[in-house]
């Protein structure tokens, strides 16, 4: 007969499995950054002060608490597992950034990003290619897509980090106003 520690031990490891595994199958790795990649991230697609900050399948959230925290941004996350976005939601509250930090439980495939300046993703390959096209029509003319590993395809990034990590996509979708034809 197991005892209760090693029946808690077991719990706790499949659920970690499950929050490691899982995600897998549906297009967002859960692989936690360091601090010092989280920032050099934000630094490259520029964010600044008051700009709002959207990362789809945010885990934990600790890109947004960062773009608050350090970068003085407004922050928007999704996360379909409920296990991680009550972790984000108490990380947040931690960091004393919960009143700039807004953590939706729910899936990146139906949630509305149109409010976002810059657009961190950190999805894979086929996960990008469900949510691209449809997902432009959603965005701001003037977003920053910020892509960590995989780069979107048919889309030409405007700037490609040293390493060829990071990679940054400026939409010009605009209009031209004030023109007389």
């Amino acid at each position: 007969m197991l005892e209760l520690p090693t029946i808690f031990l077991i719990c706790g490891l499949l659920i970690l499995a499950g929050m490691v595994i899982l995600p897998i199958f549906f297009g967002a790795p859960w692989h936690p950054l360091m601090p010092g990649t989280i920032r050099r991230i934000l630094r490259f697609a520029d964010v600044g002060p008051g700009e709002t900050v959207c990362d789809l399948g945010c885990g934990e959230g600790r890109v947004l608490i960062t773009a608050a925290k350090e970068f003085s941004a407004r922050a928007i996350g999704v996360e379909i597992d409920p296990l991680k976005v009550l972790l984000a939601r108490l990380l947040t509250r931690i960091n004393g950034v919960d009143a700039r930090v807004n953590i939706v439980r729910g899936n990146l495939f139906d949630f509305d990003p149109g409010s976002a300046d810059v657009l961190y993703l950190y999805l894979t390959h086929q996960a990008m290619d469900k949510l691209f096209p449809e997902i432009l029509k959603k965005l701001k003319p003037s977003v920053r897509i910020v892509s960590y590993r995989f780069c979107l395809r048919g889309m030409t990034p405007e700037k490609v980090s040293e390493d060829k990590t990071l990679f940054l996509y400026q939409l010009d979708k605009g209009y031209k106003n004030n023109s007389y034809y």
